[in-house]
């Protein structure tokens, strides 16, 4: 129920702050120099953007949640997964209660926002201090197609911390979320966990999701 909450919450901050604004858009100098270092570490530093050869332990949460967020349904399931050449593949499926949408979603890679067509802002009232956080919005013209957004990063060293985006139409969903969260260590960034949620149509109903992955045990090869 809560992470419900947050995303209409997030949704509708996104969706009011950009009449409240007096921001940057990516034409803006400071707005260009924190996306050009996002850029640049992502690039540089993070694993599946680099085709590098890895493996990582996964776990996978299911929830099949009513309208109003509460959950009736739940599935646990881990997985040892294989990373080369730009493709995962599951080795081992080490746990699983066998509900069928608890799978491993392949297409994990996240859209960069900085290189789609997206009006960036910061924020009013930022402090100056600790973690900076960035919002982002589609083009008038790729309304609809483009996510909308948060980027939160770390001001001193420009590290992503998190980021959001939501789709108001993808695939077969009638709406679509995913929340990236990402660690440090040695110069590389890895992804921790990933929350997808959505909503798509059912046989007679629309069917509410959540699913949470959580990574851990990278192992470099």
């Amino acid at each position: 129920m809560k992470s419900l909450y947050r995303i209409i919450i997030v949704i509708s901050i996104i969706c009011i702050y950009p009449l409240l604004i007096v921001g940057a858009e990516i034409n803006d100098p400071a707005m260009e120099f924190y996306l050009g270092k996002i850029d640049s570490i992502i690039n540089s530093s993070t694993p599946f953007n680099n085709n590098l050869v890895y493996e990582v332990s996964l776990n996978s949460t299911y929830d099949k949640l009513s309208y109003r967020g509460v959950t009736n349904e739940s599935d646990t399931a881990g997985f040892i997964l294989d990373y080369k050449e730009g493709q995962f593949s599951i080795s081992i499926i080490t746990d699983t209660a066998g509900m069928e949408e608890n799978f491993f979603p392949l297409d994990i890679k996240f859209e960069k926002p900085w290189e789609l067509d997206c009006r960036f802002y910061f924020y009013p009232r930022d402090t100056g201090a600790g973690d900076l956080a960035i919002g982002f919005i589609p083009a008038d013209t790729m309304w609809g197609e483009n996510p909308e957004g948060l980027i939160v990063l770390n001001r001193d060293n420009y590290q992503i911390k998190s980021i959001y985006l939501h789709y108001l139409v993808l695939d077969d969903y009638e709406w679509l979320s995913r929340e990236y969260h990402f660690s440090y260590d040695d110069g590389t960034t890895y992804l921790s966990s990933l929350v997808i949620q959505g909503c798509y149509y059912g046989f007679f109903q629309r069917r509410y999701f959540r699913q949470n992955l959580e990574f851990e045990n990278y192992d470099l090869q």
